[in-house]
């Protein structure tokens, strides 16, 4: 096109008056248009590269089109068709800028199509030469202007592609004709076909051919089967790797090269579209390399920019290697939420640093190696164009990994590689990593057969009994795999796992039917050795399964034999577990501990168990910071096994309960919120409600112990409520229900003394409507009380206690305690009942009984921490402290001076307050009280003339009230 020639046009008819006078630009000169450019923003030099250079940017390009146009209106001239300033599309950038051969093909292609032609034309060049993004950029013109286009990227095998199928011996030139019909077949009668070639072409295994049967280079076969061959009114662009013309065979039409962009248009290229200084460039350059594709990809992907051509993105190596390893890290990831991908994952993928990726693939993924990287979409599509081979390397390097981080990445990759036999031999040395089989249970399950199975689906099993999940679907299915097994002994595992089921739902007839049966009670009964694993393992679960239900039903002795059974040792740590929980039980303190501190910590969930069991058994001898010791490091080996929230849960509620016990009441309180935010009050989520029931109702003394009985009722209905839907464990729900009711009875026991629920407690000189209600419900709460258990043996003399707290009249009171002390099972209980009878003695006047009572308490409570450094409950000790100091306080200042020695102990810091409150409620009974404290502190209790006695005493001695003259007083 001449442009000069149309400037000269348009000028030459311009208004006289248009081109001014004097020193004056002429209108319409280039000069003219320079100055035009650049006031409207564009570089003034744009100008005379775009009419003779033919090179320029798009906004460059629009705004000499506007300026044109109007000289065209003014002159009243239209402008050729063929003109620069046409109302067809600008290339794209990355033709624009990056050479004059990319965009004439592109202009002259488009051209020809838009003009209803069928031009065909070849472009050839080495690898990123820019042939893809000619490729992409003709398709979006095409399609923007609503005109048909089929693209065709033939790159190795292509045979399944293109509809091929070739059986072995068929003669060449057969294969030769069934080539040609395939690409026919590829040939629509119209429009515009786009075809990318590579030299790497084949056809089911074979070369490409010509139609004599000879064997062809992939350029010209695709000119003599696709461009030769394509009907009339079909525009054909073929795109091939670096040929000569002549190599093709037959006369051709036009042939353009393209060439890689220099170094400075790839460095301009980056600058101008990604806005980056020139030293970034020049690095992005250095590392991408004078490659088209992969400078547009990366300018596509940095720009945000998510759309992606899955099969020309897996052409690239770099890309390709990503795709398969980010592809393995995905399909290695059903287990945790591994997105992102911390970068050893990455790296083990890889098989190298994440960083000695070219920019181009780096792009494809998101983050950073302190965040965790991501896939972009591009990535995730290229995914799903990815044969299985394609993962294979990345999938054996992460099923080679090790590290504890990585094991669950290694279990799911072995199962996409189908190496069941290396996933079981891993699960046999490391039995705790079965917690992440269930999810890859449905690929074993339809992959994995025989032995191999049968071991893979018991592991499953014991993950999910592990956990008490029973009732999980993944269980049932494996387990009802193991009972189609071929061999007897595993099937009668899977029974003993059946009876376990029914044991957990409270189901003890299934549970004993289970292990009736012929296979189960075959191997119990045999005097022969039991050689197979399977059948030893059957044999030492069944016989745990028989002490569970000898346990329930209260024969200790039978229990205990079936626990002792040298068979059930073979159950390892399960079976210490079950010996330390039938002693506890059985009241056998030692021994149980013993067995408890038996599991080891290679058994995570297991020793968890043992731990929560210990803590629990020593909040019971009176030892709660050792108890809460135990508690805390089950809650660590719970989370590190993968517990349920619910098991979680009922740790934490135990902690805080001992926290309770040791006075530290507000870090209790916020222990039970953590516990409750693991089962919220969701229905969907749990549809059994009591495990949520069983952390309100154990919530509710803490509620008492920080003064809020009105909230404690409160949650006391919530849990009632709870536990009257239907549940699988019938007579868990009756003992929750009796406990609950029981704590009611303490939300009014607590609010008709007058206080919180934390040791110091005296019983009331005087009834009130609250403690009717109390000792309303714990009568009908003894009433209906049994002693099957040892729980509920334990929750019948707290009941006793309490009643006598909640008895004004002394003599009533004293066969309430005689009746718990007749139920004290150890020391710390005898302790409790020797403390309450002294209370109660001293209520009724009777000093000299109340004083041998305490003493007794005072010798039973130093039996309760053998070998133990901590110091005994030290709630109990501020309960005997503050009755010795009642009984003494008429020894005056002596008696005030040793109880504030006696409660220097840190442990009882907590009790202080409580005790100084009492304590002034006995000075307030006795008279007056001012001259002893006027005693003992002088001119400071003068400040407190206007409170009553009894605060004023544990405001001074508590230390909670600081004088305006000085430190807090002692």
């Amino acid at each position: 096109m001449d442009y000069k020639a149309v400037l000269a046009d348009l000028r030459a008819h311009l208004p006289p008056q248009a081109g001014g006078g004097g020193m004056a630009v002429r209108r319409g000169s280039l000069r003219w248009l320079e100055t035009e450019m650049r006031a409207r923003g564009a570089g003034g030099a744009a100008v005379r590269n775009i009419i003779y250079r033919d090179i320029g940017t798009v906004a460059d390009r629009e705004i000499l089109r506007v300026i044109l146009t109007e000289l065209a209106v003014e002159a009243g001239r239209p402008l050729p068709e063929t003109s620069l300033v046409s109302s067809s599309s600008p290339p794209p950038a990355e033709l624009e800028l990056l050479g004059r051969s990319k965009k004439r093909a592109y202009r002259q292609f488009l051209a020809g199509v838009r003009a209803g032609r069928a031009p065909r034309l070849i472009v050839t060049g080495r690898a990123g030469a820019g042939k893809t993004v000619l490729l992409d950029s003709l398709d979006a013109a095409l399609r923007e202007a609503g005109l048909p286009v089929k693209r065709l990227f033939l790159s190795g095998e292509v045979g399944e592609l293109l509809g091929l199928e070739a059986a072995p011996g068929t003669a060449y030139a057969q294969l030769a004709a069934a080539q040609m019909e395939a690409a026919r077949r590829q040939l629509p009668a119209s429009g515009t076909l786009l075809v990318r070639v590579t030299d790497d072409l084949g056809f089911a295994g074979g070369p490409p051919r010509s139609a004599d049967g000879s064997v062809i280079s992939p350029a010209r076969w695709a000119a003599e089967h696709l461009l030769a061959a394509a009907p009339p009114e079909l525009a054909v662009l073929l795109a091939l790797e670096k040929v000569s013309a002549d190599g093709l065979g037959l006369p051709q039409p036009e042939t353009i090269a393209l060439h890689p962009p220099t170094p400075a248009e790839a460095r301009g290229y980056l600058m101008a579209r990604l806005s980056i200084a020139r030293a970034e460039a020049d690095a992005l350059v250095a590392e991408t390399g004078r490659h088209l594709d992969r400078l547009s990809l990366l300018v596509r992907l940095r720009g945000g920019q998510t759309d992606a051509d899955v099969p020309e993105l897996l052409t690239d190596p770099d890309i390709r290697r990503l795709a398969g390893a980010t592809a393995a890290l995905d399909l290695s990831s059903v287990h945790s939420p591994a997105l992102p991908w911390p970068p050893e994952l990455l790296r083990a993928a890889l098989g190298t640093e994440f960083r000695q990726l070219p920019p181009h693939a780096r792009a494809l993924l998101a983050g950073s190696d302190a965040l965790g990287w991501t896939p972009t979409p591009a990535l995730r599509a290229a995914w799903n164009g990815m044969e299985a081979k394609d993962r294979t390397g990345a999938l054996r390097r992460l099923a080679a990994l090790t590290a504890e981080g990585g094991r669950p990445v290694r279990l799911a990759a072995l199962t996409a590689l189908k190496d069941w036999a290396a996933l079981a031999a891993h699960i046999r040395a490391q039995p705790d990593d079965a917690r992440w089989l269930p999810l890859l249970w449905p690929s074993i399950r339809h992959g994995a057969v025989g032995e191999t199975r049968d071991d893979l689906a018991g592991a499953v099993v014991r993950h999910h009994a592990g956990r008490g999940d029973y009732h999980d679907s993944g269980l049932r299915d494996a387990l009802f795999t193991l009972l189609e097994a071929t061999r007897p002994p595993v099937r009668a595992w899977a029974r003993v796992k059946l009876a376990e089921s029914s044991l957990e739902a409270g189901n003890m007839a299934a549970a004993a039917e289970q292990l009736a049966h012929p296979e189960v009670s075959a191997l119990l009964s045999s005097a022969l050795p039991v050689r197979d694993a399977w059948a030893v393992t059957a044999c030492a679960d069944a016989l745990l399964v028989q002490a569970a239900l000898a346990r329930w039903a209260g024969d200790l002795e039978a229990a205990t034999r079936a626990v002792m059974d040298p068979r059930a040792a073979v159950g390892g740590p399960r079976a210490g577990l079950w010996r330390g929980l039938i002693a506890k039980d059985a009241g056998r303190w030692d021994e149980a501990l013993g067995a408890l501190a038996s599991v080891p910590p290679s058994s995570p969930l297991l020793s968890a168990r043992a731990r929560y069991q210990e803590g629990d058994l020593r909040l019971r001898l009176g030892q709660p910071a050792a108890a809460l010791a135990a508690l805390r490091d089950a809650v660590i080996r719970l989370e590190a096994a993968g517990a349920s929230d619910e098991e979680r849960a009922r740790v934490l509620a135990r902690s805080a309960t001992a926290l309770r016990r040791l006075g530290l009441v507000e870090e209790a309180h916020a222990t039970l919120k953590l516990a409750l935010a693991l089962l919220p009050p969701d229905p969907r989520r749990h549809a059994d409600g009591v495990p949520r029931a069983r952390l309100l109702s154990e919530g509710i003394p803490l509620l008492l112990a920080l003064g809020r009985p009105n909230d404690a009722l409160a949650a006391s209905a919530q849990a009632l409520a709870l536990l009257t839907g239907r549940s699988a464990r019938p007579a868990e729900v009756q003992y929750r229900q009796r406990r609950t009711h029981y704590r009611v009875a303490l939300a009014y026991l607590t609010r008709g003394l007058g206080g919180a629920y934390l040791q110091p407690l005296l019983g009331p000189l005087r009834d009130h409507p609250d403690l009717q209600q109390a000792r309303a419900l714990l009568d009908g709460l003894i009433a209906e009380a049994t002693t099957g258990s040892d729980r509920d043996s334990i929750l019948l003399f707290d009941m006793h206690l309490s009643r006598a707290l909640a008895e004004p009249h002394p003599a009533a009171a004293l066969d309430c305690v005689a009746r718990a002390l007749a139920l004290a099972a150890h020391p710390y209980e005898q302790a409790q009942a020797r403390a309450m009878r002294a209370e109660v003695q001293w209520r009724a006047g009777r000093p000299a009984e109340a004083l041998a009572d305490l003493n007794r308490a005072h010798a039973l409570l130093r039996r309760v921490q053998p070998g133990l450094d901590d110091q005994p409950d030290p709630g109990l000790q501020a309960q005997l402290l503050t009755l010795e100091a009642a009984m003494t306080i008429g020894d005056g200042p002596q008696t005030i001076r040793w109880l504030r020695a006696a409660l220097a102990d840190s442990a009882l810091a907590p009790f202080r307050a409580g005790v100084w409150r009492a304590l002034g409620r006995v000075l307030e009974a006795g008279g007056d009280a001012w001259p002893l404290l006027h005693s003992l502190h002088g001119p400071r209790a003068d400040a407190l003339a206007h409170l009553r006695p009894g605060d004023a005493l544990w405001l001074l001695e508590g230390g909670e009230w600081k004088s305006p003259t000085g430190p807090s007083l002692p």
